[in-house]
């Protein structure tokens, strides 16, 4: 039985963009798949909360998804961040 070297990673890491590294990321948002093309929508949302702030959008119907993001809120504000918990069918 023959054994290979692996290499420890299978990519090569370089330096970021010049443009990614000025980039700014004042605002979160966690969206569901099903949102993405509402992204004006929810974004202008985003948009309009204050430095830091962070977006979470959920389904009414899904309950999991619900009580994930209530705990991931809850994460959010111990650290800081100022958290808007909205329903999908709030923003569309």
């Amino acid at each position: 039985m023959r054994y290979r070297y692996k290499k420890p990673f299978g990519y090569r890491f370089t330096n970021p963009p010049k443009a990614l590294l000025n980039a700014r990321m004042d605002n979160i948002a966690i969206v569901p798949a099903s949102m993405l093309p509402f992204k004006t929508t929810w974004q202008k949302t985003a948009n309009k909360l204050p430095k830091r702030g962070v977006l979470l959008c959920h389904s009414r119907k899904n309950m999991r998804q619900k009580k994930l993001l209530e705990r991931v809120e809850e994460i959010f504000k111990r650290l800081g961040y100022a958290v808007m918990n909205l329903p999908v069918e709030q923003v569309v």
